[in-house]
């Protein structure tokens, strides 16, 4: 494995070839401590670009772009959550970070974090979920209609695939306006290298089939089987688990708003969403589920405080553990 710096557009990365894919990274802090940043679906690292300078006080920080997304090249494995967590073990092997894992998910990327928990315990202390996605989205397709399970929004594939035709088609460019009203920059200005970094990755048709591809394998059974036995089984025992999710008055409204969802149906989707995601609380001993009650689904944007409070804290803990 080796080493590459490259800058884009004054936007530094470190990026590493683990033999599947060369993985573009940041690195940055120091300490025994080491924070290390899984994004959603179809994002990329530039999203927590900010959030890992201000993690920096308390240890390291490693925000990192999966194959396919950001500056990093496809991957020749495929996108299930057990070879992204080899990729990442990869990775964390040339930086020569064995232990003292605190592990930070969002959505797609709490999945994963919870699958190298699973793969790795003697690496991770602990980790923090941030509104995780599950192997249970099966559930949503039992409990709602047709008509109310495509308006919940739970089914990514046909927005993907729209947006890998366009990317396609060579016409990404025309996203870029649309882009820059919506999620993740209707919620936070981030800093121009950052945000033409993000833009850049969002109109990349590579973004789109990774997506769909990492969607597949994370609603296939038998690729979630880890997570699901772990979640019956409580796999984790004793490990420190912090989950975040968002505030379901300010979910619900945006069902309504944005999803034209009546208030009923939108209210049963949000209280089947929780449920699901509640069901990661029986992962270990030491779980706490907190409500992030000014977030809908971007916490680590509408409450960096929140997480980073939470952070401050697992650190502090471990810190304590090492003396």
């Amino acid at each position: 494995m080796t080493a590459i710096g490259k800058t884009v557009d004054n936007y530094m990365m470190n990026r590493c070839d683990v033999g599947s894919a060369i993985l573009a990274y940041d690195l940055t802090g120091e300490g025994e401590v080491t924070f290390v940043i899984d994004t959603a679906l179809g994002t990329c690292s530039a999203e927590w670009r900010h959030i890992a300078r201000t993690l920096g006080q308390y240890g390291k920080v490693l925000v990192y772009d999966r194959a396919g997304y950001g500056e990093s090249t496809r991957s020749s494995l495929e996108r299930t959550p057990r070879n992204i967590a080899v990729e990442l073990k990869q990775l964390l092997d040339f930086l020569k970070i064995e232990k003292n894992l605190i592990m930070i998910g969002h959505s797609q990327g709490g999945l994963y974090a919870v699958q190298f928990a699973l793969m790795y315990p003697g690496s991770v202390f602990g980790l923090i979920l941030l509104d995780p996605a599950t192997p249970f989205d099966d559930e949503f397709k039992k409990a709602l209609s047709k008509e109310e399970y495509r308006q919940s929004g739970v089914d990514k594939t046909g927005s993907l695939k729209a947006a890998r035709w366009i990317t396609g088609s060579g016409l990404g460019f025309t996203l870029r306006p649309l882009l820059q009203k919506g999620i993740p920059f209707y919620y936070h200005e981030f800093d121009p290298e950052a945000k033409e970094y993000l833009l850049r990755s969002l109109c990349r048709k590579e973004t789109y089939k990774t997506a769909l591809a990492e969607y597949f394998f994370s609603h296939n059974s038998d690729d979630t089987k880890d997570i699901a036995d772990a979640v019956s089984d409580g796999a984790l025992m004793d490990m420190p688990v912090k989950l975040l999710t968002h505030s379901s008055q300010i979910y619900t409204g945006e069902l309504m708003r944005y999803g034209g969802m009546p208030k009923e149906i939108a209210e049963k989707v949000e209280f089947l969403w929780q449920g699901i995601m509640g069901k990661y609380t029986h992962l270990s001993q030491r779980c706490e589920h907190i409500a992030a009650e000014k977030s809908g689904h971007y916490i680590h944007l509408t409450d960096e405080e929140l997480l980073l409070d939470i952070a401050k804290s697992f650190a502090g803990e471990l810190h304590e553990r090492l003396l």
